[in-house]
This record gives structure tokens, C-alpha cells and sequence, in this order.
């Protein structure tokens, strides 16, 4: 107890540190994008990306690319840089940071600084070149690698370790979405479709808080987006309308997911070199950017619009393009071998089909009966949380990052019908799992599972070969040769009197086998189990008395043999279910 109370105390304080080192890296990320998308974007190409109120964004914000046709080129360019970063340095760091971490959890993976440094410096480069990728899925590997790296370091337990994982995964995001109760509730649920991991939920809020004040510190503590919500008014027709972004949010996510599967595995197969596939993925992506302004980079500050209802660029038609046309972003920058994460454009694809939504929908009625702005937000939601398998944090991180609380009763409906229809078989976290009870992480307690929910009698032999107190040694030496058994039970008309094993025949003179009786040499009245007893029940008295088999008797006064049981068939079980 002592103990447990002592290694609590320990995590907590470490959790503080991961926290502090997790904010510390949000600083310098949020900074040297700044820098790329200035050199790339806002130099060459003459293209300055709007951005949302929390990072200084305006209103009085106009549209304009001076050299859009070198998008095509700058967005390679960033790729190969990319590229060559990855294959030489980091190849831990190409694709989807926040899958990298829920691996490197269930597997029990190496990460530490290195990685941490080279997913910052890969993704920034990817996102401030124009690639379609998001910043919160890199800070979630970058927070990973520190809390798994401080961990290593102290050569800390597989178990700690694999907490402060998930701790510094969400201190990364949220320091980066300025969300920290969203980050703390991450921490434990991103790793599962269906279940949460406990154990970090603590830590993981700790962390996140700390990681949010240092960052805060310097970037400020706003939200990441401003926005003026009035409380819902409930009709027949809002409802309606949330339905059917629930609904369409759903299928939305479906081709998200399906879209970038495709792509990714296109790339896996293209006989190009490595370090030049992310450049190709990056000029089709400059391509995407020339339709579109939504696909280039993270598009924040064009949600911003959405939210505040400003006027925007885009029409109906335009916005609905620009659901796909992000979705074929996204999945060419990541798929390819960008450096980056799903959560920023996943939430952008959300935000544009909200908003495409609410447009159509006004549009028919002929009046403004759904808030754009309303609609953008639960569409993030709903579409992300379709794609994630995270209802819980996804609703707590965009209220934090909104503060658009009035709307979580619409946002319900919505989230709740999305995550149904999509359902979780397949997310764009590829290394999730359902339960718990799935993970390689938690084999032990797969193993404690299916020991106590498995009975004796589904794997004893029922078929015993016994003998009698009369045999000899040698009889029961020749049975154990011929049939490969190590112990055999001695009864007297079907009730068990004792047991001989190998290491009790071994113990008569060879010349004296054929004189010696059975009576002599075994044990008498040996442990002795029953066939409803549970295999987690029986290994405990085998691997306590030591032993290595158990007759399996009808009941402890009768005493009549039914079966044996060894710690092999046990074993066998164990495999046959898929635990080694």
C-alpha cells in the first residue's frame, strides 16, 4: 500500500514535468510554424492564410494569392524536404502523429526526444508549406515522446511508462487546442473505440492543465476561436436539420476514413523512392489548393468565418466541393508520408459541412432558420467524432475551444446519430482498439480473464489413465514413456487415493523398479480439484504448492476421478485463444 501510494505520488509529480516540457515544445512548434508558413506561403507564393481570433485573426480579412500558381511547387517542395528528414532522421515521424502514439501504447514502443524533435521541425514544414495536415496530431506524438522519454529515462515500470505516454499525448493537445480538460479526457480515450484507460485519466489531466498555463503564458489563454452562440431555440425544424447533419457528418466521415485508407495504401505500393513520395503527394495537394484555399494548411482562421458568420469567398456549390476537395487533401498530404494529424483537418472537414449545410438549408427555406455558425461547430463534432471514435473529448474540446456551451443539446443529437451510423469498425486511427481486454498492453489481463470465465471441466481430460496401489514403479514408468504423461492417479474403485509422478519414479533404484509398489512411492491424498472450478482458481493451487497437474474429482466426498488437469492443458488453452 505503502508502495502504491509512493508510485501515485511519483506519476503525479512526473506528470507536472511532462506537462511543463509538453508546453515548452507547443511554444517552439506554434513558433517555427509561424516561421514556415511566412517563408513558404506568405514569400514565395504571396499567400497569407487567415486565422482565427485566438491567434490574432480579424474580420477584415481578404483573400488574395499573388503567385498561385507556385502553390503546385512550394507544397513539393515542402514534401521533399519532408522526405528527406523522414527516411534519414525520423521515420517514426511520417504520417499521423496521433496513431504513431496510440501504437507506440498498445506495443510498448520506443519514442522519445529525437522523435519528439524531428515531428516538430517535419510538421511544421508540412503545414506551413500548404500541406492539408493538422498541428494538434504531431503535438499529441511530440507530448507522447516526452512523457515516454522522461519515463525511459528514470527506467521507470512498462506500466508507468505507458502513462506518462498517454499523459504528455494529452498535455500536446491540449496546450495546442487551448483545451486542457479535452486533453485530459483524451489522454484516456483515444486509445480505445469502446472503453477508457483509467489509469491516465489523472495524469493526463494534470499535465494537460500544466501544459495549457506554460504555453498560455506566451501564446495567450483565449479560446482558439471566438464565437457569439445563442442558446438553441428547439422546433420541429432545428431538430430536423441537426438530424441531418448527424446523418450527413456520418457519411462525411465514412469517405474521410475510406479516402485516406486508399491513398495511403497507393503510396505504400508506388514504385517511387520514399523520400520523394511525400513530394508527390504534395503537388497534387498544391493542385487541391488552387481549387480551394480551404485545403492549404490547417484553414483555422477560415472556420473562424464560418463560426462568426462572415462573409466568405464561397459559394454554396463551392463549399460543398471544398468537403472533398480537403478530404483528397488531407489524405495526399498524410498518405503520401507527410508529416503531420488528422485532428485539425478532420475538424475543418466538419466545420465546411456545417456550414455547407446550413447554407442549403436556409437556402431552401428561404429565410436564415439555421446559424452558420452553429452549424459549423456541431458539424466539427459530429464529423470528427464519427471519424475518431472519441464522442467524449471531441464535445469537451471543441466547447473549450469555442466556448460554444449553449449548443452541446444540439450537438448531442448530431454526434450521437453520427457515431452510430459511422460506428467504429474502422477509424482513422488505424492502431485503436475496442477494449481494453484488445490490447497487447493489457495481455496480462486478458489472460487473468479468460482464466476466471473458464471452467475445469471445458479442458481437463476426461479419458484418465489411472493405476492401482498395487502397480509397480515399472508399470507406471512404461505407461509414462508409452503415452508421454507425467503423472498418473492411483485409485481404488474409482476414487482417488493418491497420484505418482515422473520425479517420484526417479527416485526408486532402477533394479528395485519391478519390486517397488505404487502405495510406496506416491503421494496419498493429493490436491484435488473440481470441475466447476475456474482455471484462474486451479493455476493459483498449482503454481503455489508447486505442482504441475491436479486429478479433477466429482465432488471432495465421494472422491471419484472425472479427469486431470495440468498446467500444459492450461497453456494449450491459453494459445488456442490467441494468448502466449
Amino acid at each position: 500500500m505503502i508502495y502504491e501510494r509512493l508510485e501515485v505520488r511519483r506519476i503525479l509529480f512526473l506528470s507536472i514535468i511532462v506537462g511543463i516540457v509538453a508546453g515548452l515544445f507547443t511554444i517552439a512548434f506554434i513558433k517555427t510554424l509561424e516561421l514556415s508558413t511566412h517563408f513558404f506561403l506568405t514569400e514565395i507564393v504571396g499567400y497569407t492564410p487567415p486565422k482565427p481570433s485566438g491567434e490574432g485573426g480579424t474580420p477584415d480579412y481578404n483573400f488574395y494569392m499573388e503567385h498561385k500558381w507556385l502553390l503546385p511547387l512550394v507544397t513539393a517542395l515542402g514534401g521533399l524536404i519532408t522526405g528527406i528528414l523522414i527516411y534519414f532522421f525520423s521515420p517514426e515521424s511520417a504520417g499521423v502523429g496521433t496513431d504513431a502514439a496510440i501504437r507506440a501504447f498498445h506495443h510498448n514502443l520506443p519514442v522519445g526526444f529525437k522523435t519528439a524533435v524531428m515531428k516538430l521541425i517535419t510538421s511544421a514544414i508540412t503545414i506551413g508549406s500548404g500541406g492539408a495536415s493538422g498541428r494538434e496530431g504531431p503535438m499529441a506524438l511530440i507530448g507522447a515522446s516526452i512523457g515516454k522519454g522522461i519515463a525511459t529515462k528514470l527506467k521507470l515500470s512498462s506500466r508507468e511508462q505507458n502513462i506518462l505516454l498517454a499523459a504528455g499525448l494529452g498535455a500536446g493537445i491540449g496546450a495546442m487546442f487551448r483545451a486542457p480538460f479535452a486533453g485530459g479526457i483524451l489522454s484516456a480515450e483515444v486509445f480505445y473505440k469502446e472503453d477508457f484507460e483509467v489509469e491516465a485519466l489523472i495524469p493526463g489531466f494534470v499535465a494537460s492543465i500544466v501544459a495549457y498555463i506554460v504555453a498560455g503564458s506566451v501564446i495567450g489563454f483565449e479560446p482558439l476561436f471566438h464565437t457569439e452562440v445563442p442558446f438553441p431555440h428547439f422546433s420541429k425544424e432545428t431538430i430536423a436539420g441537426f438530424v441531418l447533419l448527424g446523418i450527413v457528418s456520418a457519411v462525411v466521415a465514412k469517405i474521410l476514413v475510406k479516402t485516406y485508407f486508399t491513398l495511403r495504401d497507393f503510396f505504400r505500393k508506388l514504385k517511387v523512392h520514399p523520400i520523394l513520395k511525400p513530394a508527390v503527394g504534395g503537388f497534387f495537394v498544391g493542385i487541391c489548393g488552387l481549387i480551394t484555399p480551404l485545403a492549404i494548411g490547417n484553414s483555422y482562421g477560415w472556420i473562424q468565418m464560418f463560426m462568426s458568420n462572415q462573409a466568405t469567398p464561397f459559394s454554396i456549390g463551392e463549399l460543398i466541393l471544398s468537403i472533398f476537395i480537403v478530404i483528397l487533401a488531407l489524405s495526399l498530404t498524410l498518405g503520401s508520408g507527410g508529416s503531420g494529424g488528422v485532428f485539425g483537418p478532420s475538424l475543418v472537414v466538419g466545420g465546411i459541412t456545417g456550414a455547407a449545410l446550413s447554407e442549403v438549408l436556409n437556402a431552401l427555406f428561404g429565410e436564415p432558420v439555421f446559424n452558420t455558425g452553429v452549424m459549423t461547430i456541431v458539424g466539427m463534432i459530429s464529423v470528427f467524432t464519427a471519424v475518431a471514435s472519441a464522442p467524449l473529448s471531441t464535445i469537451v474540446l471543441v466547447a473549450e475551444m469555442t466556448q460554444g456551451y449553449n449548443i452541446l443539446p444540439l450537438a448531442l443529437i448530431s454526434l450521437l446519430l453520427a457515431q452510430l451510423i459511422a460506428g467504429n469498425e474502422k477509424t482513422i486511427f488505424e492502431s485503436q482498439v475496442k477494449k481494453r481486454i484488445d490490447s497487447p498492453l493489457h495481455k496480462d489481463e486478458l489472460k487473468a480473464y479468460i482464466l476466471e470465465t473458464a471452467k475445469v471441466k471445458e479442458v481437463m481430460t476426461k479419458d484418465v489413465i489411472t493405476l492401482s496401489p498395487e502397480d509397480t514403479a515399472l508399470k507406471a514408468k512404461e505407461i509414462m514413456a508409452e503415452k508421454f504423461i507425467a503423472g498418473i492417479p492411483i485409485t481404488v474403485n474409482g476414487k482417488v487415493v493418491g497420484i505418482v509422478t515422473t520425479s517420484d519414479i526417479l527416485k526408486v533404484e532402477p533394479e528395485k523398479l519391478k519390486e517397488v509398489k505404487l502405495k510406496e512411492i506416491m503421494t496419498p491424498n493429493p490436491e484435488c480439484v473440481l470441475p466447476d472450478w475456474t482455471l484462474l482458481k486451479v493455476m493459483r493451487i498449482l503454481t503455489s504448492k508447486g505442482f504441475g497437474r491436479a486429478p479433477v474429482v466429482s465432488d471432495f466426498e465421494t472422491m471419484k476421478l472425472v479427469g486431470i488437469i495440468s498446467r500444459s492443458d492450461i497453456g494449450k488453452f491459453l494459445i488456442k485463444k490467441g494468448i502466449t
